[in-house]
């Protein structure tokens, strides 16, 4: 659906504004967008052709996906408005052709163009929920991992835990909901087992 999407948007902007831009082909493996470049080289670009990464650059570290965009995506938005991103690039996966604009150029369309202004707020919406989606999911997870260790470290010699929920809960620095809900994903993993009050690991 986003590519669809993605897709009718190149479609809104007029032949002329295309023709305005550069054309550039990349292919795999190249930099469409390089770490630490200069705030005077940088564009805004929309993907024609292929598939880019966005990617996380640590030097003590192997390279990390955040993102990855199709034909129909934007991107260089950040560094146009002057953000850093220096510890991040766009890398070519398959063969790519792209439209460059210049910072004029996109604050030109900007200004003037409602559909490409509507559709950049978009897909920035878009992307902010599912950043939030992550991380709500991975805290999830943590809260799971780290009760259970708590349970682990807490058993009697019935492989009960020893404590209250209540107690529980202050021990892992969190609610009572929250802690239910973390019970519960253990609980559809088959871990643990709550019974008449009392948490003990699942037995078959």
């Amino acid at each position: 659906m986003a590519q669809h999407i993605a897709a009718n948007f190149l479609g809104t902007l007029s032949k002329s504004v295309l023709q305005s831009a550069k054309y550039l082909s990349f292919s795999p493996g190249d930099h469409v967008i390089g770490p630490l470049t200069p705030a005077s080289d940088s564009y805004f670009y929309i993907l024609a052709k292929g598939t880019v990464k966005l990617i996380y650059e640590d030097a003590s570290a192997r390279p990390l996906i955040i993102d990855l965009y199709h034909a129909g995506d934007f991107f260089g938005e950040m560094e146009i408005i002057g953000m850093k991103t220096d510890d991040r690039s766009i890398v070519a996966m398959t063969k790519c052709e792209v439209y460059q604009f210049t910072g004029e150029q996109f604050f030109d369309l900007w200004n003037n163009c409602s559909e490409f202004s509507r559709y950049i707020l978009h897909v920035h919406c878009e992307r902010l929920i599912r950043s939030g989606n992550d991380k709500i999911h991975s805290e999830c997870m943590f809260l799971r991992e780290k009760v259970f260790r708590i349970i682990q470290d807490n058993l009697n010699v019935n492989n009960y835990f020893m404590y209250t929920k209540e107690v529980l809960a202050e021990m892992a620095g969190v609610s009572l909901r929250s802690l239910n809900r973390a019970l519960a994903e253990l609980g559809d993993l088959k871990l643990v087992e709550t019974s008449a009050g009392r948490i003990h690991l699942y037995v078959e």
